[in-house]
């Protein structure tokens, strides 16, 4: 396969998952799990069952066991697999709370080919080998901004964190809407149902998922969490493995971070230079579905 082709699959990976979470979408969960049942409703809000924990103490918990670092980078190997293909490519994740997630792609180890950079407002990847780059609000894909899929969702997803579907946070005052089941938290809005499998003694969340369920399309995404090493005083996971189920496809992501460091000396803004053309996203997720 070509360098060509290497660049074009890698660099649409993310937008698919985008493209999933906007358009017919399941987040994460237990692997064995058909994912749960889906209703068209506000998020649910359901009384303890006699005996159960107290769903905020629980919430408190499992917060409190999250990467509490400001800055996240490492070198990564990152690893896509749709049908046949199954190609791997050396990069670097950089994360700063609250502002960035960004992945760069370095066949070999070399030159950056592509760069996939998630902010507060904007997702933005740009193919060097062609010279080109796609530019999006989260607002511009309609399912995101109506089930409360933005940054803070996928900055969560990416920090091994729970996350309030539309908010920036969990809070005190948020997190008793959870429902807590065994070693299951979930919530559900809308046609969108979220899902969180935490450890035996809660001090790690090993899978997420959220589900779409709008009639006749549906859709999936899971989101399992491995190895988890010292980061920071606190313990982080170094394999991330993502599933994306839709359209009658399935394509999956790994990510395996290496050398994970607070390094906080890099700039957050990626300028993109005049020499670049933009693309579109609907360009995007055309070239996704032909792959």
């Amino acid at each position: 396969m070509t360098k060509n082709n290497i660049t074009r699959i890698i660099l649409l990976a993310l937008p698919l998952i985008l493209v999933a979470c906007g358009s017919k979408k399941k987040l994460v969960t237990d692997n064995n799990s058909n994912g749960p049942s889906v209703s068209n409703t506000t998020p649910s809000v359901v009384s303890p069952e006699p005996g159960s924990v107290d769903r905020i103490a629980v919430i408190n918990k499992v917060n409190a066991q999250a990467a509490t670092a400001k800055n996240l980078v490492a070198s990564i190997d990152f690893n896509i697999k749709s049908g046949s293909k199954d190609i791997t490519v050396d990069g670097k994740l950089s994360m700063r709370k609250d502002e960035v997630v960004r992945l760069q792609l370095s066949p070999l180890g070399l030159m950056e080919v592509g760069r996939m950079e998630f902010t507060r407002d904007t997702v933005l990847i740009i193919d060097r080998m062609h010279k080109q780059y796609l530019k999006s609000s989260y607002d511009q894909v309609s399912f995101l901004r109506d089930n409360g899929i933005d940054f803070y969702a996928l900055q969560a997803l990416f920090w091994n964190q729970l996350f309030m579907p539309g908010e920036k946070s969990v809070s005190n005052s948020n997190s008793s809407k959870y429902n807590i089941k065994d070693r299951t938290i979930s919530i559900e809005k809308g046609k969108m149902a979220y899902q969180w499998l935490a450890d035996q003694t809660w001090e790690h969340i090993t899978a997420a998922k959220a589900s779409y369920n709008g009639g006749s399309s549906k859709s999936q995404l899971d989101w399992n969490y491995d190895e988890f090493k010292p980061f920071a005083g606190k313990t982080f996971p170094a394999l991330h493995q993502v599933k994306v189920s839709t359209r009658g496809r399935v394509i999956q992501v790994g990510i395996k971070i290496k050398n994970m460091k607070e390094d906080a000396k890099w700039d957050t803004e990626t300028k993109v230079s005049s020499k670049y053309k933009p693309v579109e996203l609907k360009d995007v997720i055309n070239q996704i579905l032909k792959l």
